[in-house]
């Protein structure tokens, strides 16, 4: 059985360092492991893509039930089939691996670097979409190797760090408690049921709520501690909570429905069924009414109030009929609009690939633009070369012969006077002394 996790960073070098020190065995993709901080910063260069992510840290966590961590050979496998899950995961990514044996469970950390050896793009996506793509892949990769496969707990409603688990074993309240507690007080009042009414609740007990994007983002009121309903659990997301109004919204007008329909139908003259008309100038007038009312009269009133039924009844199945219609003008409302929006997706999908290829296209000639300069720029540069040197070759000879010829002349102007002085001297000699 293996865990997983993954997050974005900022240094690629950071994390290497980390993982470096404590790791019993180390492998790579796509890069030469004993030099992976340099090979991630070349790539990082050649791309020109230096952005603000630089790497994702990954772990994967093996059960001490299959492996024991100081056994060298189910060290080489963990290694192994770790390397194997993030082959598979990111084929084009380089992935420097190191496994530690610090723990009672081998795990295996991996710094992933956040740029495409084939595209040149980053890792686009978010944490989920990154997490769940790992986690399928883990598990198939476990499954092939005969090793359990992690089961999610489908009860389990919360999430909690590895700090709030060690907090909460000391018995300790962490203020993702406060915000959990105060979201369960305010869901438990059957009368919110609306977005603004759980934001002005949960204020008044001090929790600050909005949404932002596809997540609610609490914040304890005073203070910078602020998570989101993904980081809280199940209960406490945006989907969770939105669905839960719109229940008691539906609900709220189911229920009042009826009331309305009844209201609507009944003669007010009839609300009370002790009122009747009384003459006036006699007080006994109701009671000689009731005694002397002939047969004709009693019968008229068991039609009336038949008819009154009969309307009634007519009224609610009108309802229900217009419920029905309403419903499926609704239905084949919703199914145009799907049409709509699927034929929009459609159109736009095929306008981002058509662009995508053309950017493609401009990026090769881009490319092949770029060769061509460098090619030329090289060309220029290697016979600009060839003249500086074809220029001082011929500089330097012209500087010999004028060195030669000026040495043959200081060599006669000292050697001709000194000839010719030796000579009268010999001359003299011979005549006076011969």
């Amino acid at each position: 059985m293996a865990t997983t996790h993954i997050k974005r960073s900022t240094s690629a070098s950071r994390l290497v360092n980390y993982a470096e020190k404590r790791a019993v065995k180390k492998d790579g993709l796509n890069l030469d492991i004993q030099y992976a901080k340099s090979e991630f910063k070349q790539v990082r260069a050649v791309y020109g893509n230096s952005g603000k992510t630089q790497a994702y840290a990954s772990r994967i966590a093996f059960s001490p039930l299959e492996f024991n961590p100081q056994d060298p050979h189910d060290q080489t496998t963990v290694l192994a089939v770790a390397k194997e899950v993030y082959a598979k995961a990111y084929p084009n990514q380089q992935v420097a691996l190191y496994e530690h044996a610090d723990t009672d469970s081998l795990h295996v950390h991996a710094v992933i670097g956040a740029i495409n050896l084939e595209t040149g793009q980053k890792m686009h996506g978010n944490w989920h979409q990154y997490r769940d793509h790992l986690v399928h892949i883990t598990d198939q990769v476990c499954q092939e190797h005969g090793l359990m496969v992690t089961q999610p707990d489908p009860n389990r409603h919360e999430k909690r760090s590895m700090a709030e688990i060690k907090l909460r074993a000391k018995q300790q309240p962490t203020w993702k408690d406060q915000i959990r507690q105060a979201v369960d007080h305010t869901m438990q009042n059957p009368l919110i049921r609306d977005f603004q009414a759980f934001q002005d609740d949960l204020k008044q007990q001090a929790v600050k709520v909005w949404e932002r994007g596809k997540n609610l983002t609490y914040q304890l009121l005073g203070t910078n501690y602020k998570s989101r309903g993904t980081k809280l659990g199940i209960d406490y997301e945006k989907e969770t909570i939105f669905n839960e109004l719109a229940s008691r919204q539906t609900q709220s007008r189911i229920n009042q429905q009826p009331k309305r329909a009844i209201n609507a139908t009944t003669d007010p003259t009839q609300s009370d069924p002790d009122r009747t008309p009384e003459l006036p100038g006699h007080s006994d007038s109701t009671t000689i009414n009731s005694q002397n009312v002939p047969r004709s009269t009693a019968s008229s009133d068991r039609t009336d109030r038949r008819q009154v039924n009969q309307e009634f009844q007519m009224t609610l199945n009108n309802l229900d009929s217009n419920n029905a219609s309403s419903q499926a003008q609704l239905k084949q409302t919703l199914q145009n609009a799907y049409a709509v929006f699927q034929k929009q997706t459609n159109l736009i999908s095929q306008q981002n690939l058509t662009a995508l290829k053309q950017i493609q296209t401009e990026q090769g000639q881009n490319n092949q633009r770029l060769s061509q300069l460098s090619d030329q720029v090289n060309q220029t540069i290697q016979e600009t070369m060839d003249q500086v040197a074809d220029q001082v070759d011929q500089q330097l000879q012209a500087t010999k012969k004028r060195f030669s010829w000026y040495e043959i002349k200081n060599y006669l102007l000292a050697v001709i006077p000194t000839g010719i002085l030796t000579g009268l001297v010999f001359w003299l000699l011979t005549r006076y002394f011969s």
